[in-house]
């Protein structure tokens, strides 16, 4: 039997980068949404002067071809 993923929205706070290069402490999720918009009201709430929010999609990634 086959599970469908569902399609999320993350939303993640970029943190200030101090030179050295660690992915994993540059960006942590906040939250995760439903849906786009949803996403896009958090960041709008949460962003401001020297924090930065962006949206990822979570989903599966589209096939094609």
């Amino acid at each position: 039997m086959e599970t469908a993923t569902e399609d999320r929205f993350g939303v993640f706070v970029r943190q200030a980068w101090d030179g050295a290069y660690q992915p994993e402490a540059m960006e942590r999720l906040l939250v995760s949404c439903p849906t786009y918009e949803e996403a896009r009201w958090v960041r709008q709430e949460n962003s401001g002067p020297g924090r930065e929010c962006i949206i990822r999609y979570l989903g599966p990634a589209g096939g094609g071809d």
